[in-house]
């Protein structure tokens, strides 16, 4: 797990898409960059509400002129964060940052999105893609994004993006559709790091699942989610192998079409060892939550108390605030992929009391090193497979807890 790479320091620059980027200036410490990236070319002049990339595009305005000449025959690294919910901006950000280092001698230009997010519409259309009813239901009509981001991205001459557990694993078919011509490359353009060795190392090491874990139920949302508890599960069993008690249940859910308010949650299949969860400790786990909606309308479905919800992406909404503060969640659970208004002053003194965010620049700082430029598989080369793993996967996060 040392840092080792192919890149010399002084050929790699890490450069924030946006100024002052708390990820980029983490990476730059972690991989000692030779320069700061407070004084590399993404530093916007202008504030973020008169932001136009019609302007910059038209004029290259807005970035310093000296650190350019500094771009000639280097890799750049491009790091990208959400401050608010605007994916969108983003997005054109990073593609005006990419053209720019190209058009200043960069001799290969990455991405680092701490989270992939342009819409909902995640399939990625093609032949080999087979619609059910379902699908065809909720995207008829729509437009379809993982196609335009991977070749937006690859028009830009971005020769690599990697994030941390991607929304969809549509969106690598999409990329090795377009990069290579064939959907099962997509991890070599898209690199999808795996989060569940990181919360299940979090959960083992703080003692939240005890004994041989009987009395720990792993509740999924939905279909997708199902996936990110399964494999906490075996993380954990390959720290301890006496985790054979952990039970884990999956619900289905239906929103309204037009309002995109849930009306049926439903039990849809569970483990062999589940025996319900009366009295038990019970762990939702999701990828991206805004409303918090889907969880809490399961909490509300199984009753009881004693939740712990773990959110990759999170991002507190004003509907949401209520839904967090019941004595029915035990603890909240997410990674700081955004800059997210949980951490806010006003949150932490009703709600931090029973937050813990997991800090990952280490761990793409680690990643930068050892997948994007040595090769390596990430599930493969960050998966749990024995109890000796347990101090590499330790050394790459930070924990964050309020008033402590």
């Amino acid at each position: 797990m040392d840092l080792l790479g192919k890149i010399e320091p002084f050929d790699r620059v890490i450069i924030p898409v946006e100024p002052m980027d708390r990820f980029s200036r983490k990476l730059a410490k972690e991989l000692n960059q030779p320069w700061k990236p407070e004084g590399l070319i993404a530093h916007f002049l202008h504030e973020d509400d008169d932001y136009d990339p019609k302007l910059l595009l038209e004029g290259r305005d807005g970035f310093c002129t000296e650190p350019m000449k500094r771009l000639k025959d280097k890799y750049v690294y491009l790091v990208a964060s959400h401050k608010l919910w605007e994916p969108s901006l983003l997005f054109e950000r990073i593609c005006h940052a990419a053209d720019v280092c190209h058009t200043n001698g960069a001799k290969e230009v990455n991405l680092v999105w701490t989270n992939i997010r342009l819409s909902g519409n995640h399939l990625r259309p093609g032949s080999g893609i087979v619609y059910t009813e379902k699908d065809k239901k909720k995207y008829d009509g729509k437009s379809l994004s993982t196609l335009r981001i991977a070749k937006r991205f690859k028009n830009e001459g971005i020769s690599k993006t990697m994030t941390l557990h991607a929304h969809t694993k549509n969106i690598v078919e999409a990329f090795g559709e377009v990069y290579f011509g064939d959907p099962l490359k997509g991890s070599k353009a898209l690199i999808d790091l795996p989060v569940s060795p990181v919360i299940a190392h979090y959960l083992f090491t703080f003692g939240k699942i005890k004994g041989r874990g009987e009395r720990a139920v792993f509740v999924s949302t939905d279909d997708g989610s199902k996936e990110l508890a399964t494999d906490i599960i075996k993380n954990l069993q390959n720290l301890n192998p006496d985790l054979t008690g952990i039970s884990w249940v999956r619900f289905k859910k239906e929103r309204d079409p037009v309002t995109g308010f849930l009306k049926d949650i439903c039990v849809a299949e569970n483990s062999e060892n589940y025996e319900g969860h009366e009295n038990k400790e019970k762990f939702i786990f999701d990828d991206i939550v805004r409303s918090f909606a889907s969880m809490y309308g399961v909490i509300e479905k199984m009753g009881g108390d004693k939740y712990t919800m773990f959110a990759t992406h999170a991002h507190l909404t004003g509907r949401s605030q209520n839904l967090l503060r019941s004595e029915k969640i035990k603890e909240i659970i997410f990674t700081n992929t955004m800059a997210s208004n949980l951490e806010d002053p006003y949150y932490e003194h009703q709600l931090f009391g029973k937050t813990t965010v997991l800090k990952i620049g280490k761990y793409l700082s680690n990643a930068i090193i050892n997948v994007m430029e040595d090769g390596n598989d990430a599930d493969e080369f960050y998966s749990i497979k024995s109890p000796s793993d347990i101090h590499k996967i330790g050394r790459l996060y930070d924990l964050r807890r309020p008033f402590n």
